[in-house]
């Protein structure tokens, strides 16, 4: 796992810069700081100040954190998954996304809250996109839409927090 996550750095390293766009992770620009950890209808950073880039070993300390607690969480939302099915498109959910990372895009910036190290990540499935390096902030999206808040100074996940809908269930934040 340890050479996993030291491959993904190195990978991430060599393609990921500041305002820079990979094949499935941006880094936004720290100017753009305010908008990319502004939410619509998920819960998201509470006030965010001071906005930075994560490094390449911070972005891998989220991912792999976050792909940790979707693990751990799915038996959990197990109802909600199937209820969500029914009738769906089968689409890729945020719960199989850590079998397979290119489901979804993923956005990240650096930002200080209450005097701490934090790294918002913004999840979306791959297809949806708006501009290269320009924060996805979107209303409504579903639970397939998801946003995470990592502490640094932790190494853990304060909260994800998926998108509200409006015809479908709606999937309650994991906060540990």
């Amino acid at each position: 796992m340890r050479a996993l996550a030291s491959l993904f750095a190195i990978a991430l390293a060599g393609c990921a810069t500041t305002g820079g766009y990979t094949e499935r992770v941006t880094l936004i620009d720290p100017a753009q700081g305010e908008r990319a950890t502004t939410t619509c209808s998920r819960a998201g950073p509470e006030d965010p100040s001071d906005y930075f880039t994560p490094s390449a070993r911070e972005v891998t300390a989220i991912e792999s954190a976050a792909m940790r607690l979707l693990r751990d969480s799915w038996a959990d939302y197990e109802a909600l998954l199937a209820q969500a099915a029914m009738g769906s498109d089968d689409s890729a959910t945020p719960f199989d996304w850590p079998d397979n990372p290119a489901l979804y895009d993923r956005q990240y910036i650096g930002y200080h809250e209450d005097g701490r190290r934090m790294i918002y990540g913004s999840y979306f499935p791959t297809g949806f996109r708006l501009e290269p390096g320009e924060p996805v902030v979107l209303c409504d999206g579903g639970f397939r839409f998801f946003g995470v808040e990592f502490d640094l100074e932790a190494n853990k996940v304060r909260r994800l927090a998926f998108d509200g809908t409006r015809g479908g269930p709606v999937f309650p934040p994991i906060e540990r």
